[in-house]
């Protein structure tokens, strides 16, 4: 096999989804191993896509018990790939079958494993599929837990969808949790412990354990009571019932009481804190290097806990950390001592389960979990600055959470060693001596990395603005590039100011609308049609009839007789004309106040008419004078338009379609 960048591919190992080959990465000339995805399997949408999550999620894990990933990418054949760091030494199960553990190196191994996966919880990444092949054990005896590619980030971003997990059983029959075997959606923290649970119980017996089976002690009788009960908690049925990662870390710590540890270790521990009346028992070292060791005790008294730190030939902090002692603050870490001699300063501090803030930023935190920690961080650092004490090397290694989430700064003064020179200018300002200002930059770098994932980066003293920074809410862009000014007076001066801004809450986002040109004008509804004018049109028309018939018959002269044998005409002049007449007055006079004047009505008299009295043509003349004047025509002038506007009202219907009369 050929793969770019890389040299002296060697095939190693084969599992059920991937090839293993140790090679040479050419840019380093440094040995990796070399993750491929299997031809046969390639093609399989599930496969394939945990396959891909897996370089993903563990290239956010940064962990001493956990394989980091270092590249990834795709064969000439299209077929996926990742390069990790290569471990030399055996897998947990060839250790176990090989029989060369000691009760020591087992809880070593357990207690190690433990860690890796409170790291992996507390950064949302469950495993999935704990089980001796995937722990490599080192050349140092320390234990690595390797194959995330089933795992799942269970967060609304997950790499493998709810769905597509339902009909999906993953993991390893014999180390899965009874809750595995209804899919792997039903997978979570508390499943690893199950399946960690598994391992202990293997180690202690050499048997695998299946529903029903004994405590361990029942095969191996010399098992401590605690690592029994403790073993037999973690295979409860019920996930509740199990405790977390950091919860087994605490209980196999206190059971074990540092016997896991090497004899070694328990010798310089015993020298750097003297203790001739043995009131605090070693229950483990927290963390080792060539410049410190971080311990943790255990008073036998009270069975609380503690942690030591020395410092070997560096007395920065001690001022800072004896006058710390004295003062007390929520979201510092209560410093119970401090003590030195002319080689080793020691400092005791209260023990915090939490973890630190660089265990928690694998991923970015969404601004109210951001918002809450760093309002913690700049309490601590007002309270500091009031009391003139600068921090000088903030970062998140020493910002530290206990149980509750509660955050906790220490090392206040400590100046840090490092392997690489390059690494000091990450969260310190160039050049500059330890101030307010100072660590007010060194926030914003810790406050950047916590939203975007990525460190910040400058250009000529620019800061460089990514795609992900859009991302952030205005309000935080623009503090946080408040903070990284690289003038130190261009600076966000005090942490004060930083709360301040932190507590700003920016107003709520208008509701978008089209700009005022943009929208459509209002519909006018259409003009209203009278329907009185009609009622006194058709009343005029009518009256201009009679009168027509009225001139028509008066010339020639009629009786009685032959009034009556017009066709209507008697009905009509003796009934409906009072009638529509009586109706006009009532809509003038109900939409005028002041209706216009009118000539006085006079009324119809022939309501009897006398059949032998004739009429003559001066009684009908009067009749259809008294008619004619009782409504008005309208002008014939230019003002017609005029005259129609005085005859809309009110109630008046939207059409004429509406209209009746």
């Amino acid at each position: 096999m050929e793969l770019q960048g890389y040299s002296q591919l060697e095939k190693f190992a084969e599992g059920g989804m991937a090839v293993l080959y140790r090679g040479i990465q050419t840019s380093l000339n440094r040995l990796v191993a070399i993750k491929v995805l299997k031809a046969a399997v390639s093609e399989t949408p599930e496969a394939r896509q945990m396959f891909e999550a897996e370089s993903q999620i563990v290239a956010r894990l940064d962990h001493p018990h956990i394989i980091r990933v270092i590249d990834k990418g795709l064969t000439d054949e299209d077929m996926p790939y990742f390069a990790m760091d290569f471990v030399e030494g055996d897998t947990l199960k060839e250790a176990l079958k090989g029989g060369v553990l000691n009760s020591r190196r087992k809880l070593r191994i357990i207690i190690q494993i433990a860690k890796a996966l409170s790291y992996a919880h507390k950064n949302g990444v469950i495993h999935r599929d704990i089980k001796p092949g995937n722990i490599l054990i080192d050349g140092e005896n320390n234990a690595r837990v390797v194959d995330f590619g089933i795992a799942r980030i269970f967060s609304e971003d997950t790499e493998l969808s709810q769905a597509s997990e339902e009909g999906l059983t993953v993991g390893t029959l014999s180390y899965m949790a009874p809750e595995q075997h209804l899919g792997a959606v039903h997978a979570s923290e508390a499943s690893d412990i199950y399946s960690l649970g598994v391992i202990m119980y293997l180690m202690f017996t050499q048997k695998m354990f299946k529903p029903g089976y004994p405590p361990p002690s029942h095969f191996n009788k010399n098992l401590p009571a605690a690592i029994d009960k403790i073993t037999m908690k973690c295979l409860a049925d019920e996930r509740t019932d199990r405790p977390t990662a950091e919860a087994l870390i605490s209980l196999l710590l206190k059971s074990v009481k540092g016997a896991h540890l090497k004899q070694e270790q328990k010798q310089d521990a015993k020298a750097a804190f003297q203790d001739p009346k043995e009131k605090f028992r070693l229950l483990d070292i927290i963390k080792e290097t060539d410049y410190s060791t971080v311990s943790l005790y255990e008073n036998r008294e009270d069975n609380s806990l503690m942690v030591l730190k020395k410092r070997i030939n560096d007395f920065s902090g001690y001022s800072e950390s004896e006058l710390l002692s004295r003062l007390k603050h929520p979201n510092i870490i209560n410093i119970r001592g401090v003590t030195r001699n002319d080689r080793i300063f020691i400092i005791v501090m209260e023990y915090l389960s939490g973890g630190s803030l660089q265990g928690r930023m694998a991923k970015p935190l969404t601004p109210e979990n951001f918002t809450r920690i760093a309002k913690q961080i700049c309490d601590a650092m007002c309270f500091a600055h009031n009391n003139r004490i600068y921090h000088g090397n903030l970062r998140p290694q020493n910002i530290l959470f206990d149980e509750n989430n509660q955050v906790k700064v220490m090392d206040f003064g400590f100046a840090l060693h490092y392997g690489l020179s390059e690494e000091k200018s990450w969260y310190q300002a160039d050049g500059e001596p330890p101030s307010q200002a100072a660590d007010v930059f060194s926030a914003g770098v810790i406050f950047y990395q916590l939203l975007t994932g990525n460190l910040p980066e400058w250009d000529k003293n620019i800061l460089v603005i990514h795609d992900y920074w859009h991302e952030m809410p205005k309000h935080l862009q623009k503090l946080i590039k408040h903070m990284l000014e690289r003038t130190p007076e261009h600076r966000a001066q005090t942490f004060d100011d930083v709360k301040e801004e932190l507590n700003h809450t920016p107003a709520p986002p208008k509701p978008t609308q089209a700009p005022k040109r943009l929208q459509p004008k209002p519909k006018q509804a259409p003009p209203k049609k009278s329907r009185t004018l009609i009622v006194l049109i058709a009343i005029l028309l009518v009256t201009i009839n009679i009168a027509l018939y009225t001139w028509m018959f008066g010339e020639k002269g009629f009786s009685a007789e032959t009034w009556k044998k017009v066709p209507y005409l008697p009905e009509l002049v003796e009934t409906h004309i009072p009638k529509l007449i009586e109706q006009a007055k009532g809509y003038i006079s109900q939409y005028f106040p002041e209706p216009p004047t009118v000539a006085k009505e006079i009324p119809i008299t022939p309501t009897n008419p006398t059949p032998t009295k004739q009429l003559t043509s001066d009684s009908i003349k009067s009749q259809s004078s008294t008619l004619a004047p009782a409504v008005k025509a309208p002008p014939t002038s230019t003002n017609n338009e005029s005259w129609k506007k005085t005859r809309v009202f009110k109630d008046q219907a939207d059409d004429d379609e509406e209209s009746v009369f």
